[in-house]
């Protein structure tokens, strides 16, 4: 789950409007999750780009858990839809209806998505690796697919590689920079090219849809625009396998 924010500096334990976040994180998660036990959380909020948390268990068998410091100010309804949301994706489960109604609600304001976007200007400009591609060249992709799909009128300031072998985020397309970033672990001979094309126009349907719903997210719109493409089933299913077999592995 990324200007007008306050200077970041969250320490576990701190107290934000009046709240012990630990506390507040603890409650939550232990209500999610029942066989919880004594397991100490840690929580905090942390400078993402964006709306960005995380929930991960440590070596010690502690919960850790960071929320995008653009949730500093959030009311607590919202910091307890986050947790839930966190909580059900360990669980795989859906998120309940009632915490993603009240997260979208927020993400939406007007100067949350301001937030953001100025946060991500800040940062400067996006960073990629530097060649097109070992074994898939992007660039070239990039303008198959904008011809092919969008009449050549998706236009992106750069599209690349990025510099992370993410295995949990394949693709990602930047409003405030115009940008497409592709992960490298794809840039593999075991990957066909219309897997790569598939993603790429996942990430320039973000361009077209960009404003409608919320950001970063996919409206009803963007869906059905998506379940269009005709290698949507064949794609999705090849990178959930090549995916699971990675992590397997342990692979790069």
């Amino acid at each position: 789950m990324t200007g007008g924010v306050p200077a970041p500096g969250g320490i576990p334990g701190e107290r934000t409007d009046g709240m012990d976040l630990e506390r507040f994180c603890r409650s939550v998660l232990a209500s999610c999750i029942p066989a919880l036990g004594n397991a100490r959380v840690h929580a905090r909020f942390y400078p993402y780009i964006g709306l960005t948390h995380t929930i991960r268990r440590n070596r010690s068998g502690d919960w850790e858990i960071r929320i995008s410091d653009h949730c500093r100010l959030a009311p607590p309804a919202v910091l307890e839809a986050v947790i839930r949301i966190l909580a059900c994706k360990i669980l795989r489960r859906k998120a309940p209806p009632k915490a993603l109604e009240a997260y979208e609600g927020f993400r939406r304001r007007e100067s949350v998505v301001e937030s953001v976007r100025l946060r991500r200007i800040e940062k400067g400009k996006k960073r990629f690796a530097p060649h097109a591609g070992f074994h898939h060249r992007l660039p070239d992709i990039y303008a198959e697919v904008n011809r092919r799909f969008f009449n050549g009128q998706v236009q992106v300031a750069r599209i690349g590689w990025g510099l992370r072998r993410s295995r949990t985020r394949l693709g990602h397309y930047d409003p405030a920079h115009h940008t497409v970033t592709v992960s490298p672990v794809l840039d593999s001979p075991e990957v066909p090219r219309c897997v790569l094309e598939f993603i790429v126009y996942h990430e320039m349907l973000h361009a077209v849809f960009e404003g409608v719903g919320a950001a970063g997210h996919h409206p009803p719109e963007f869906r059905r625009a998506e379940r269009a493409h005709p290698d949507y089933g064949s794609a999705r299913g090849f990178l959930r396998e090549f995916c699971r077999r990675r992590r397997r592995e342990g692979g790069a």
